[in-house]
């Protein structure tokens, strides 16, 4: 009780930032190799378990057993645990210590290495059932192939708890996984009729035997994953060889057993063809499993039947191809409602269009101007439980959370709030989401909510951060604060020193090149792109590039998609489709990654001038005719 509440009382008045500075000092102190002796002051404070934790890192050959294995039971959820077991559990296990590596496991903070160290000392300990138990879980997962796992596995097929299903199973997902060489020493496992399978199949990966051989295998689950599979292959090389294999592979039943891999090949076929709008492409849909759909591609489809102007097409692809819950989305019914108007029936279009407008999407904004119906934001908001939001924000892990994020680093809160959040239920998961979010910390709050389902906590999921400045940028730059808003919402969901694989740095994603030209341009002070993760600076500039845009194209949609994908491209594509309204053009855009984004920023831009109370501007009355 008296560390409970000790929690509290540093919860409610953290110490001050230099007392934590002397810690972190010592800690890389300690890191470097200074002696814990020295800084027996900081014993009781919330970070003090880091110092102990880097002088065990540093003499665990020294460091009594028992000692270690108190300190990891002492800590069952922390990330600090979860280093050292990894550190430790491997000398454990070949110092023979079984029962220390049992008694200090936590699942809490138990990595895929640590987990597999710690069923092995299980099995050497003759505890068969608990070491076994939900092990196809591991077995069947990408984390399951870490090397550090090999001596488990190894140990379970010496004594036969490996048998060919499992083994059959996890050739199967190397294959998947694009890794023919542990799937070559799965192979070599096998026995019997799966052997045979397996060896037709990496035969056919490694191009030593066509293709159709495949239709060979005598198993049929087996005929069908390896058909899903090479299918998918040939999708990425030559989408016209992968259509007839496709339609032969159905033909003889081949994908009957594997529906889910089958959908997601022949979706990658479908896409494939109706993008170089091969009419091959229709064929293919309709062999997809329902309920196995590609969203992407299904749009691929959409955008290639406008293309041939077969609406009553878009209508019979959906309707007999794709479930009713596929089928409840705003897009999807908005298209429906829009290919039935075309086809002249009203009364059909207009009950899809009244589907669509439930819904807090683009399409559902579309649909409900096409009724003259208000947009639907179903907001519902999200409210603090006193009882249980202190509870959280109490917590050890909430304290150093917070510190953290004080000092500017989430790199190192991140790993206590994956610990804070482990075993919550899902009341108390949203109140941590709280938590995240007063902190000013959107990116966990809104994938927290994400992974609980509340979609319509617009105040949580669509913040308002910096506020003030952006809106100050707006009235100088002349374009509404929702659209910047909006554009930062998709790009960094408000982190400010997030960097993308491409280069693009900070809240609104710029590329050190584009912020260079940006400020040649306008001469604007910028120190280079570590500068870029500065808030005022991000903005300054990603704003500036933004409203370039809308100045170059127009309207929003344009704009957006210059943002993301470049400003020569959407000349292009305004080349090739000049007189489309805003749904078609949307739906022609070539990238999914590209039309996704202008989809996102245009519903976010409506989102935030709802959050902001400003007034809407309806796309009707927008520069470009929206249908």
């Amino acid at each position: 009780m008296f560390r409970i509440a000790l929690f509290a009382l540093l919860a409610a008045c953290p110490p001050p930032v230099p007392a934590v500075a002397r810690v972190l000092d010592a800690e890389l102190a300690i890191a470097e190799g200074a002696p814990l002796s020295e800084y027996t002051q900081f014993t009781g404070h919330p970070l003090y378990p880091y110092l102990k934790y880097h002088h065990y890192r540093n003499h665990l050959d020294t460091t009594p057993t028992e000692e270690l294995a108190a300190f990891l039971k002492e800590n069952p959820r922390a990330p600090y645990s979860g280093w050292l077991a990894e550190q430790v559990f491997p000398i454990w296990l070949e110092n023979g210590d079984d029962q220390a590596i049992i008694d200090a496991y936590s699942p809490w903070f138990a990595d895929p290495g640590s987990e597999c160290a710690w069923r092995l000392a299980l099995l050497r300990q003759n505890a068969r059932a608990r070491a076994e138990a939900d092990i196809r879980r591991l077995w069947l997962s990408q984390e399951g192939m870490e090397p550090a796992c090999e001596p488990l596995f190894a140990a379970m097929r010496a004594d036969g708890s490996l048998g060919n299903e499992l083994i059959g199973a996890r050739f199967q997902l190397a294959m998947r996984a694009n890794n023919p060489t542990l799937a070559a020493s799965l192979r070599a496992q096998l026995q019997g009729a799966p052997a045979k399978a397996a060896a037709i199949w990496l035969a056919v990966r490694r191009k030593r035997m066509a293709p159709e051989a495949v239709f060979a295998i005598a198993l049929p689950t087996w005929r069908s994953a390896a058909s899903a599979d090479v299918l998918y292959q040939l999708a990425g090389k030559d989408p016209g060889q992968a259509a007839a294999f496709a339609l032969r592979a159905d033909r003889l039943d081949a994908f009957s057993g594997r529906p889910r891999e089958a959908g997601r090949a022949l979706s990658r076929v479908a896409a494939k063809l109706a993008q170089q709008d091969d009419p091959l492409c229709e064929a293919v849909f309709r062999l997809i499993p329902k309920d196995t759909h590609d969203t992407n591609t299904v749009y691929d489809l959409i955008a290639y039947e406008q293309r041939m102007n077969r609406w009553a097409t878009i209508i019979e692809l959906l309707g007999e191809g794709m479930s009713a819950r596929q089928l409840d989305t705003a897009e999807y019914q908005y298209w429906l409602g829009k290919s039935h108007a075309r086809q002249g029936d009203t009364a059909a279009a207009d009950y899809h269009y009244r589907r669509a407008a439930q819904k807090r999407d683009l399409f559902g904004f579309l649909a409900a101007e096409k009724l003259a119906l208000p947009y639907a934001f179903n907001d519902r908001p999200l409210t603090k439980d006193p009882e249980v939001y202190q509870a959280i924000v109490s917590s050890p892990e909430a304290y150093r959370i917070r510190t953290f994020l004080r000092l500017g680093k989430p790199e190192r809160a991140a790993p206590e709030f994956s610990s804070l959040i482990k075993g919550l239920n899902e009341k108390q998961r949203e109140q941590a989401a709280l938590f995240a979010d007063d902190l000013g910390w959107s990116i966990k709050a809104i994938a927290l909510l994400a992974a609980t389902k509340r979609w319509d906590a617009l105040r949580v999921r669509f913040p308002t951060r910096h506020r003030g400045l952006i809106e100050d940028l707006a009235r100088e730059l002349e374009i509404g604060p929702e659209t910047i808003f909006a554009v930062i919402r998709k790009e960094s969901i408000f982190q400010t020193r997030i960097r993308s694989s491409a280069g693009a740095i900070g809240l609104m994603q710029l590329r050190p090149t584009t912020a260079s030209h940006i400020t040649d341009r306008y001469r604007i002070p910028y120190r280079g792109k570590k500068s870029l993760e500065d808030p005022r600076t991000n903005l300054q500039l990603g704003s500036r590039y933004l409203r370039d845009q809308l100045r170059a194209f127009g309207n929003l949609a344009y704009a957006a998609a210059a943002y993301n994908a470049g400003p020569n491209r959407v000349a292009q594509w305004l080349a090739l489709y000049p007189d489309l309204p805003l749904d078609e053009w949307i739906a022609q855009i070539p990238f999914p990654e590209t039309r996704n984004y202008v989809k996102r920023v245009l519903e976010y831009e409506k989102v935030y001038q709802y959050r902001m109370g400003l007034r809407y501007r309806p796309f009707s009355r927008g520069p470009l005719r929206p249908w």
